[in-house]
């Protein structure tokens, strides 16, 4: 009995040795995605909403914000509606990572949520936040009203006078907010990465370890 090797078909073996690919879900727009935010704020409070990077470090510096009483995480201005987080890490769908803040303009004005968001980002990066690299870690500041909208021009004015590199900050009204995952809220106050939970108290000045 013949014991050869059976001979192998060439283009067998050149596929089994190409990388295997796998593929990105398919991107389906949704006009839905595009709609207003609509969400009621509790009463006495407004929304804001920013986009500055990684959304973890961003919504413990608001956190501590007196007249801030709530915070939520989330994606916005993208073209799929209710994406995951995988979805957006993607970088298909073009959502933007966010905190929605809720606050009390007689404890806190809209300019102090403004001056933060300055201060918490690189506004000269587009689609890039230090070694983040992706839509959703853009920069941009969501407004729900002409007022806001009005000092959030005014306020990117003042801020490029003290930067060379021209600010990509867009600002654009706020469309339809998808909170993001539970274990998302509040990650960094939760214990973060490595479960030291950081201090969202008012006026705690502490640094804050965006991974935890």
């Amino acid at each position: 009995m013949d014991s050869s090797p059976i001979p192998q078909d060439p283009q067998v073996a050149v596929d089994s040795e190409k990388p295997q690919v796998v593929e990105k879900p398919v991107v389906v727009p949704s006009p839905v995605a595009q709609e207003p935010d609509t969400d009621v704020p509790a009463p006495g409070t407004e929304f804001a909403e920013f986009a500055a990077g990684c959304f973890w470090g961003v919504e413990l510096a608001y956190q501590r914000i007196h007249g801030v009483v709530e915070t939520e995480v989330g994606y916005t201005h993208g073209i799929t509606h209710n994406p995951s987080y995988e979805d957006v890490c993607t970088n298909t769908t073009n959502h933007a990572e966010v905190v929605r803040v809720q606050f009390d303009p007689k404890e806190c004005t809209y300019q102090t949520l403004l001056d933060l968001f300055w201060s918490r980002h690189d506004p000269t990066t587009l689609n890039r936040q230090g070694e983040l690299l992706g839509a959703q870690y853009r920069s941009g500041i969501y407004y729900y009203t002409p007022e806001q909208e009005k000092l959030a021009r005014e306020s990117l004015e003042h801020q490029q006078t003290k930067l060379e590199k021209k600010i990509v900050t867009e600002i654009l009204p706020a469309k339809k907010f998808y909170k993001a995952e539970e274990y998302h809220q509040h990650y960094l106050a939760k214990g973060g990465m490595h479960g030291n939970a950081q201090s969202p108290a008012k006026s705690c000045k502490d640094p804050i370890r965006c991974y935890g």
